[in-house]
């Protein structure tokens, strides 16, 4: 192709472009007026409204539900798998004995009165074997009670020194001791009033169960129990002949109640980790409300309370606030 020919090709091309673009000029003044006018809503609406509806096509979707249902219910062939038939025997009756008590219940603790059966309580706790529905599983029994739904056929006997002697409704089953625990649990006097309120006996005529090294006297201060601690021979010898060194070890404060302003026990402000108070349960922060139920505002006060009852008892139950929650430690003296 040579340059003459290129020439008229271009030209063509150009007088051809040039046509295309001078018509659609012409077209666009010739509609302007037209194409410019503005469409009104209500005639949108009504082109709109002419529209017919779309038909709604049915879900043939299938569900999870369904389809997991069917996989697992039938194999891939879309067949029930062949049932498998299994051989039964005559039924052999399971012969069930009667459920023992210790495995129902726990005696944390007992108070026996030899005199009148009246006199007599027991703390117990329900174990989880007993299906006992009641919110609370620690509760107090009496001669004659009987255990909570659904062991209403078993009742309290007797209460002994050694522990709980059931009897049962099947009077052809002999009656089952069940023995407190050893110091698994100390319920302190708060919990105790809760459970039975007046009916809680007082803190020195409660018959706790005994240890295993129970008649021994150690030589130093042992703890045998949960907030229970037996005061060794040694221990007491050196308290009696030297207290105020023990108290100087620790600080000691008179402690007011914020609500009332009022005295109303020791307070135990620093208490070193090797003191002879730690080693005995004291803590610091600890505030001692009363001993023996006697109620102690001063150092002096509770020191003195001690001395002039050290003959009169063989246990001292030690009221401490700590930190807002109340519990007792007991200390144990055997005296030789």
């Amino acid at each position: 192709m040579n340059t003459a020919q290129l020439k008229i090709i271009s030209w063509s091309l150009a007088t051809l472009f040039g046509a295309c673009l001078a018509a659609y000029v012409g077209d666009y003044l010739t509609h302007r007026a037209e194409r410019e006018k503005r469409v009104s809503k209500e005639e949108v609406t009504g082109l709109l409204d002419k529209v017919p509806p779309i038909e709604k096509k049915a879900d043939d979707i299938v569900a999870y539900e369904r389809v997991n249902q069917t996989l697992n219910k039938y194999n891939w062939t879309g067949k029930a798998p062949p049932k498998v038939e299994v051989p039964t025997g005559p039924e052999v009756p399971v012969a069930v004995g009667p459920v023992p008590v210790a495995t129902l219940l726990k005696v944390l603790l007992v108070k026996a009165d030899s005199t009148d059966d009246s006199g007599s309580r027991a703390v117990i706790k329900y174990l989880p074997a007993a299906k006992v529905t009641l919110k609370e599983q620690t509760v107090v029994k009496h001669v004659g009670d009987a255990l909570d739904a659904p062991n209403e056929s078993i009742m309290v006997a007797a209460i002994l020194p050694e522990g709980i002697s059931f009897k049962f409704a099947d009077t052809a089953r002999a009656q089952e001791l069940v023995k407190p625990v050893e110091f698994e649990k100390r319920l302190d006097m708060e919990e105790l009033a809760r459970l039975g309120g007046s009916s809680i006996p007082k803190p020195t005529e409660v018959r706790y169960p005994r240890s295993k090294t129970y008649g021994e006297i150690p030589e130093r201060t042992q703890l045998v129990g949960d907030g229970i601690y037996q005061i060794g021979s040694k221990d007491m010898e050196e308290w009696e002949t030297s207290y105020d060194v023990y108290l100087s070890e620790v600080e000691l404060d008179r402690h007011r109640d914020p609500s009332t302003g009022k005295y109303d026990g020791v307070a135990l402000t620093s208490v070193p980790a090797n003191s002879v108070a730690a080693a005995h349960g004291a803590k610091e922060g600890d505030v001692i409300k009363s001993i023996n139920g006697h109620p102690v505002n001063s150092t002096q006060e509770a020191i003195s309370f001690v001395k002039n009852n050290k003959d009169k008892y063989d246990q001292w139950d030690v009221e401490v606030d700590s930190k807002g929650k109340i519990h007792i430690i007991t200390y144990k003296v055997k005296k030789k």
